[in-house]
């Protein structure tokens, strides 16, 4: 008797191994525009792993509901054993009206690990393409790297020229060139002139991985004190904020 209930108690340990662990997210979405969407609007939201700057974030975990107003509340499931505490992971979300984009997250909102909770309160901007704006004689400083909100004292910088002339600085090392600026394009040269600074870690990755950002920009969002660069694929992949 005592083997079979042992050997019946092994079962249900193996079967409960077998069953994954789900973990919930909570939160809420809303904008800040005075506009009541038609009954139709969705609201995405979706769990990513941010961690990867040279790659594109990887969706976890995604829900919609059908929008009746701002601010929505969500419940998120995700799958605990897809979870890493030394990851990074963000929720982003968006409102489309019959397929068409109206509103998004600008950034991802932290969560689960490196001290972030289990809840978001996130607010959409709207996704209206802004009037086009030149960025002749201005500075920025990066803030994101696809999705990955940088900590550091110095976080790389760039500037433009009105002849499309650039200056940029990575983590040691400054580079220059000529970028192609249209309208909301923007293509910065394959061979850039630098310097040949060593970087200390973790100096090296971060310039790294910012010039191999730099590469894929083929377009730009400019808002208010707020610049987007994109890929090719409209896929925000740098963030930075107007220097002084």
């Amino acid at each position: 008797m005592k083997a079979r209930i042992s050997a019946a108690l092994a079962a249900i340990a193996g079967m409960m191994g077998t069953i994954a662990m789900a973990g919930t997210i909570e939160g809420t979405a809303s904008y800040r525009e005075r506009i009541a969407l038609p009954p139709k609007a969705v609201l995405e939201v979706r769990l990513e792993d941010i961690s990867r700057a040279d790659a594109p974030a990887e969706t976890l975990s995604l829900r919609r509901y059908a929008l009746t107003g701002v601010p929505a509340a969500f419940q998120l499931d995700y799958d605990d054993a897809l979870i890493e505490p030394k990851n990074s992971y963000g929720l982003r979300a968006s409102i489309t009206l019959d397929g068409k984009l109206l509103f998004v997250t600008d950034r991802a909102y932290p969560v689960l690990t490196r001290d972030a909770g289990n809840s978001a309160d996130m607010v959409l901007v709207s996704a209206a393409r802004p009037e086009p704006v030149g960025l002749g004689g201005t500075g920025w400083r990066v803030g994101e790297i696809s999705g990955r909100v940088l900590t550091v004292d110095q976080p790389p910088e760039i500037r433009f020229e009105d002849d499309g002339a650039f200056g940029a600085r990575g983590g040691c090392n400054r580079f220059t060139g000529r970028a192609e600026i249209g309208d909301g394009t923007l293509r910065f040269p394959e061979n850039m002139a630098g310097t040949m600074m060593a970087c200390p870690p973790p100096t090296d990755k971060l310039e790294a991985d910012f010039v191999a950002a730099l590469s894929q920009v083929r377009g730009y969002v400019l808002s208010g004190d707020n610049l987007a660069l994109t890929n090719a694929a409209g896929v925000t992949i740098l963030r930075l904020a107007r220097l002084p």
